[in-house]
This record gives C-alpha cells, structure tokens and sequence, in this order.
C-alpha cells in the first residue's frame, strides 16, 4: 500500500512538473494562458501559442523521454553487473556516444546525409568505447568493478578528445557546441525530436517485456544455468539497447550524467529489486528528476540558462560520494 502511494505521489509530481515547465521560461504565462492555448483554438496565431507548441511542449517531451531513458539504461546495466555505480556515463557509452556525435558535427555530416547520421555516428562511437571496455574487462572475467573502471578510463579518453576537437573548432560555432555538449535542450531539431522520441521508447518497451529475464540475470549465473537460458545472448541484447538509448539521447541533448546511477538507486530503495516495477518507476521518476532540474537551471541565473548536464553532474558526483560512503560503512 505504501509503494503504491509514493508511485501516485511521484505520478502527480511528473504531471505538476510538466504543467510548471508550460509556465516556465524567458516569458512566463499564467495557467489562464496555458488553459485558453489547449482549449480555445482562437489563440491558433497568438504568439504563446506558438510558443508553446512549438518551442516547449518539444523540449518537455525530450526531457521526459531523456530522463526515461537514461534511468532506464542505468536500471539494466545495475542488474548485469550487479553494481549500484553502474550507468552510462560510468560505462563510457555517453562519452562514446559524444565521441562519435562531434565527430558528425565538426566534419557537417547531418547537412550532407541528413539528420540520422548524428544519432547513427553517435551510436557507433558508443559500440566502439562498449567494446573497448569488453576489451580491457576480458582478461578479469568481466568482473562488474572492472568493467566500471574501464568504462571511466575509456569516457576519459573520449572526453579529452572532445575536448581537443572542440578546442579545435570554428570560433562562430564554440559557443552552441559547447552548451550542447554540457547537455542543453534550449536547440532542438524537430525531426530528431520524433526520431529521438521513437527509437527510445521502443527500446524502453523492448526491456520492459524482457525484464523478468533481467531478474533472472541479476539473481546469479545458478539460476540463469537452471533455466538453460543462453545468458551472453541477452546480456548482448541488452548492451546494444542501452547502447541505442543513450547514443540517441547524448545525439540531441549532448551529455547528461549520473541520472541512470541516481534514480535507479533511489527507486529500488522504494519498490524493491522486481525490474518489472523498478524500470517504468525509474523512467517516470528520471522524467521528474530532470523536469525538475530543468526549473532549476531556469531559476539559478536568470536570464541565464544553465545547461542541465551541470545540475546532474553536480547531484551525481554527491550521490556517488553517497554510494561510495555507504558501501564503506557496510
């Protein structure tokens, strides 16, 4: 009965966030505003119409499907390595996917072969740094804390040569790269809002109908023998799904952190272990927590936005801490 409540109380903070987001922004407008745009259709050519429609309901769906979808990534890769730091970012699939994204931007490749080919070489640089890790993990027998370690050396390395790039990119286009990079959803582009929206909640279906076979995964390789299930070929599949969420993801909104470690984290303590409740908790709750910062990022400075990768990564880097600290207590 208890969880039941906090997945309502959570459900209507998502649903208040996404009206506060409505009212939100350079311009503020009133519920009144928001009520006549959605229900009156004489506000068709009014300047907030077009506004929201076109600028905000955008943006607000792909925080909420970027939120879904990295706390999702995060929710399988826990259970494969049985690992509460495990997630994208610690993995090195977002600074992978971020390799291959600039890669597509500096060389103007969406211009000359359309908008797909910055998720597509986002996707790539992401299976690349993926098999790096596979790589450097092998001889230990894929051990999850390696795996980890590995993934951080091999987002390091691909961070600095974003770096590099970026350092090494035209003065006019710094700027834009830059904020898109710390994770930005101010420039979106609506063809890869629909792509970007599709590929991801495909994939987040995908794992929802395999998660009992993620709980087999994560009770141990006894169980997973018992059953005959051919294990490597779903942890395969699994791999290349969070692959595909994240490449999306990082292609259009750049790099947003430590949002699959936290929230996976904080749904378990709530729900349990049962992946089958734990990940569509983790989405709607990783859809609150960025709506959320967001706001945040919003309010701080204003009328400067800061990108909302810097308000992740800062609430990532004392959760980890958090982690770490209560791993060391136990």
């Amino acid at each position: 009965m208890k969880k039941k409540i906090i997945i309502s109380i959570i459900l209507l903070l998502l649903l208040l966030s996404i009206l506060l987001s409505l009212l939100i922004g350079f311009d503020e407008y009133s519920f009144i505003d928001i009520f006549n745009i959605i229900f009156n259709h004489t506000y068709e050519n009014n300047h907030i119409f077009k506004i929201i429609k076109y600028i905000r309901i955008p943006k607000i769906i792909m925080i909420c499907i970027t939120g879904g979808g990295l706390a999702t990534s995060g929710c399988v890769l826990q259970a494969i390595l049985h690992n509460p730091l495990a997630d994208p970012f610690t993995l090195g699939i977002s600074g992978g996917a971020a390799f291959g994204a600039m890669i597509s931007l500096l060389l103007n490749l969406s211009s000359k072969l359309g908008f797909i080919t910055m998720p597509l070489c986002a996707f790539v640089g992401a299976m690349i740094s993926m098999l790096i890790v596979y790589i450097l993990s092998f001889r230990k027998h894929f051990n999850p804390h390696t795996m980890i370690l590995s993934g951080i050396i091999v987002s390091s390395v691909c961070m600095s040569i974003v770096m590099l790039v970026f350092i090494l990119s035209p003065i006019d286009s710094i700027y834009m790269t830059f904020t898109w990079l710390l994770g930005n959803f101010s420039i979106l582009d609506e063809r890869l809002v629909i792509f970007t929206t599709t590929i991801v909640t495909l994939c987040i279906l995908l794992i929802l109908l395999l998660s009992n076979i993620l709980n087999i995964i994560y009770l141990g390789n006894d169980k997973v023998t018992t059953l005959g299930l051919n294990i490597n070929k779903y942890i395969t599949i699994f791999f290349l799904l969070t692959s595909l969420i994240t490449a999306t993801i990082v292609s259009i909104s750049g790099i947003i952190g430590f949002v699959g470690l936290i929230i996976p984290n904080i749904c378990k303590s709530i729900v349990g272990d049962n992946n089958v409740v734990v990940i569509p908790f983790s989405a709607y709750t990783g859809a609150l927590l960025l709506l959320l910062c967001d706001s945040l990022s919003n309010f701080l400075f204003r009328p400067i936005v800061l990108p909302i990768g810097i308000i992740t990564n800062i609430l990532g880097s004392l959760f980890f801490i958090f982690l770490l600290l209560q791993k060391k207590n136990k």
